[in-house]
């Protein structure tokens, strides 16, 4: 099992790829101050496909109203 480390040389915006399944872990940036290090694929992208398809935060969340 081979890691990789990526910085910001490689790339500012990212999505992590499950290597057994293909399914998106996860959506990320990197700054200068971090990095990024996995056993899984990496595929850098632009800003506007990262703030496309990104999960968006739910800013109106359900409430129970008990």
């Amino acid at each position: 099992m081979e890691v990789k480390t990526y910085t910001m040389a490689d790339g500012q915006y990212f999505k992590v790829i499950n290597k057994s399944t293909g399914s998106v872990i996860i959506y990320g940036e990197l700054t200068e101050s971090n990095q990024l290090v996995t056993i899984h694929n990496v595929e850098f992208i632009s800003e506007e496909q990262y703030e496309t398809e990104r999960p968006k935060p739910d800013l109106y969340p359900i409430t129970n109203q008990n």
